[in-house]
């Protein structure tokens, strides 16, 4: 299921699904003050609400790209966005906080399959010289849904709460649903194939090309989240500084997808992080301006954009390229789990520059990863 000309339209359709499943992580993150008020007995566990999703990707994700592949990743989309859209109303009903909880795991499975067959169809529907802009594209997705649904939820939750978001939500989920059935291609992208939990992980974490683009990405999501937790604070930075950050990432990843039609991937995730080492520096000896911090962002984007172009650079199969996006799955939920706990204890023991110290040590590791690992694929 190769493409010999990009279907643009189904690429920027299959993007709106991707922000949809980003938003089952906003919809919660950016209302947090509000799940509080309404789950007051929830204490400490509330903000686990928001990690579940996570949680499952956690779990499940490598297993994931060969249950997409089994099931066909056109079915799986569409069942996903259904089940999803459906979770999401249930969610509007503000159940009890047990039951919220279940409806979050199952959430968590419906982000996970999303997150693996959107990627997997977009490199089959592209043309060779257009892939690693599409995959460009992809990469942004977070950060683009993040940055709307900032902009979204005091509108909605002025209109009705947290149960007009979640009916926002789902119906946006179902409607995706229903927009993307005619669009998509009906065939199945492989055969069926077994489906051992642990086999799966031996096959993603051994296999070198399956891996590659896990092996950079995870050392990227451990940096992005936290540090848009952590930075403000140590720069006291304003609000417009803080909403600018997310949205100078997504111009950096889109040109990291440019690159990427002259350069092969991995080159492009090995200059991303050597480009950090070098913007972490200037964030440290600039402080407390604030361009070197937007420069950081910036060249810290290159590593998504490349590390998804990965996937099909260097699996043609559509079953490996699941797989590999089942493992980049989760080892990014991985790092997004990880990353925060870790530089907020960093930045409250070593401030500043013990943050940029870890940042760039951090980043040595993916060059690391990123090199050994291309050095195994022949």
């Amino acid at each position: 299921m190769t493409s010999q000309k990009t279907n643009w339209v189904l690429v920027f359709a299959l993007l709106v699904a991707g922000l949809f499943a980003a938003a089952q992580f906003g919809k919660l993150t950016l209302t947090l003050p509000v799940l509080r008020e309404t789950y007051p007995e929830g204490g400490a566990f509330v903000p686990v609400l928001i990690s579940i999703v996570g949680m499952v990707g956690i779990l499940l994700g490598a297993v994931a790209g060969s249950v997409v592949a089994r099931i066909g990743v056109a079915r799986a989309l569409t069942a996903a966005l259904l089940a999803g859209g459906v979770l999401s109303l249930l969610e509007a009903t503000l159940p009890h906080i047990s039951i919220f909880a279940l409806l979050r795991t199952a959430e968590g499975v419906s982000h996970l399959a999303i997150v693996v067959a959107t990627p997997t169809l977009m490199a089959s529907i592209s043309a060779d010289k257009d892939r690693p802009v599409v995959m460009a594209i992809w990469a942004s997705f977070f950060g683009i849904s993040m940055a709307l649904t900032a902009v979204l939820l005091p509108s909605l939750l002025a209109l009705g709460g947290l149960s007009v978001v979640f009916v926002a939500h789902g119906s946006g989920m179902l409607a995706m649903a229903l927009l993307l059935y005619p669009l998509l291609p009906k065939e199945r992208i492989a055969k069926p194939v077994p489906i051992s939990y642990f086999a799966e992980h031996r096959t993603i974490y051994s296999t070198p090309r399956l891996l590659i683009a896990g092996g950079g990405f995870v050392w990227y999501t451990i940096l992005y989240i936290s540090l848009l937790a952590v930075l403000p604070v140590a720069l006291n930075l304003t609000v417009w500084a803080i909403t600018a950050l997310p949205l100078i990432s997504i111009v950096g990843t889109l040109w990291g997808g440019f690159l990427g039609k002259r350069f092969p991937p991995d080159q492009l995730v090995v200059v991303g992080f050597v480009l950090t080492i070098g913007a972490s520096g200037l964030v440290y000896l600039m402080s407390p301006a604030i361009w070197p911090l937007f420069g950081l962002f910036f060249v810290m984007a290159l590593i998504p954009a490349a590390s998804f172009a990965a996937i099909p650079y260097f699996n043609a199969a559509p079953t490996d390229r699941a797989r590999a996006t089942g493992g980049i799955a989760q080892l990014g939920n991985v790092g997004t789990t990880a990353g925060t706990p870790i530089f907020v204890l960093v930045f409250d023991q070593a401030g500043l520059a013990g943050v940029c110290i870890v940042m760039a040590l951090f980043c040595a590791i993916g060059i690391g990863c990123t090199v050994l690992l291309r050095a195994r694929i022949k």
